[in-house]
């Protein structure tokens, strides 16, 4: 089943325009819970505030199958969003969520991953190179950077993820990685 997330993972990397625009998030609200599975596009800010708007008893989203994003700035503002509501993010123990579907995870109040529960990260790739590419202090890496040091208080966690692994590659975290770079709270 993992080695099939990462296959998929590489594909929706390498997606294009047409197929940022088709692909969506399936959400499904579940009491007080938002349940998100997909992969993060261009349509799914607007999609995520409708859902928040039109059912303002949500206390949490749970992520669980996140294949990743094709739109970084997107997952910022759904992840502001998210935290400016004061929601809690969870996954599930049969969660598998990667890339940029972390991000989003991060902007939780609180943020719970069971044991069983895939956390993969990587460094970002665009057209014009790769995270690695870019010295610590240029201007490619301030988004997601700014982004996560916001999140989290600090951007230890995001030099992390420029270097446990490649593009094309994912890390699987550790129970001991979650807690040193705060990603869980509980």
């Amino acid at each position: 089943m993992l080695k099939a997330r990462l296959l998929s993972l590489a594909l929706v990397a390498g997606c294009g325009t047409v197929e940022n625009m088709s692909q969506t998030l399936n959400m499904q609200v579940e009491g007080q819970s938002l349940r998100m599975d997909g992969v993060i596009n261009t349509r799914a800010l607007r999609q995520f505030v409708d859902v928040l708007d039109s059912n303002p008893a949500l206390r949490e989203v749970v992520l669980g199958q996140i294949d990743g994003s094709l739109d970084a700035e997107v997952v910022a503002e759904m992840g502001y969003t998210l935290r400016e509501r004061g929601l809690a993010t969870r996954m599930l123990p049969s969660s598998e969520v990667f890339s940029g579907g972390v991000d989003l995870f991060l902007a939780g109040v609180q943020r719970t991953v069971p044991a069983g529960a895939v956390v993969g990260v990587h460094e970002w790739e665009t057209g014009f190179g790769s995270a690695r590419d870019y010295p610590r202090g240029s201007k490619q890496h301030e988004p997601t950077r700014g982004y996560i040091e916001d999140m989290l208080g600090s951007d230890a966690f995001y030099w992390f993820t420029v270097e446990a692994a490649s593009f094309n590659e994912v890390h699987v975290m550790t129970r001991g990685e979650l807690i040193k770079y705060g990603v869980v709270t509980r």
